[in-house]
């Protein structure tokens, strides 16, 4: 009877061993690309649910070369650096994702908000410096008010965004800038409705001079 029991124990410990060696197995073979790709399908792409008549792109693309923290957008895929995949905060990663979505959707929001179909340009701001404040935003509020996990990692490590974002360019206002847009829609949202203020923030860059 006991070596019966002896048995039982070392087959029950054998079992447990192999089972959670392929537990590692199956966390081994997730690449990060699988995880980057998980979370812009499951949790980046539904943010922008809301804007309907806009297709969201599916298809993701790749470009192994590029080692900075980099991602981009058409209309019918998206396309991330190798730097973004190997880049180890997933609310930056959802932010830059965020952020080349919300260039698509851009003109639909300036729509509902009645503003017109074209970025203005202003006599200080051209519309492609606009158009970077404007994707700032929609990120961080669809982010801040959808995923709450992710935004408070996000706006209470504002600095470490304002590290990855470049300096000014014609296409491109400077890092802090852009942060101190975004720190304001934050800090304004939090005591108040967050839709109202986002709207505003919008309406102030769209008139930006």
């Amino acid at each position: 009877m006991r070596k019966i029991i002896m048995l039982i124990t070392a087959f029950l410990v054998v079992s447990c061993n192999t089972s959670e060696t392929k537990k590692e197995e199956i966390v081994e073979n997730v690449t990060k690309e699988d995880k980057l790709k998980e979370l812009y399908l499951k949790t980046v792409k539904p943010l922008f649910k809301e804007f309907a008549g806009v297709d969201i792109p599916n298809e993701f693309r790749i470009d192994k070369e590029d080692t900075t923290v980099n991602a981009g957008a058409a209309m019918n895929y998206v396309e991330v650096s190798q730097g973004l995949i190997e880049y180890d905060k997933d609310y930056i990663k959802a932010f830059v994702l965020a952020h080349e979505l919300g260039h698509i959707v851009t003109l639909k929001q300036a729509e509902q908000f009645n503003l017109g179909s074209e970025i203005p340009n202003g006599n200080k701001t051209n519309a492609y410096k606009k158009a970077e404040y404007l994707a700032d935003i929609i990120a961080v509020h669809l982010i801040t008010t959808q995923e709450v996990e992710l935004g408070n990692d996000l706006t209470t490590n504002f600095e470490v965004l304002q590290n990855l974002l470049g300096p000014e360019i014609f296409t491109h206002p400077g890092a802090v800038d852009r942060v101190v847009l975004m720190r304001e829609y934050v800090e304004r949202s939090t005591n108040k409705n967050a839709n109202t203020i986002y709207q505003e923030i919008i309406e102030k860059i769209w008139n930006m001079e």
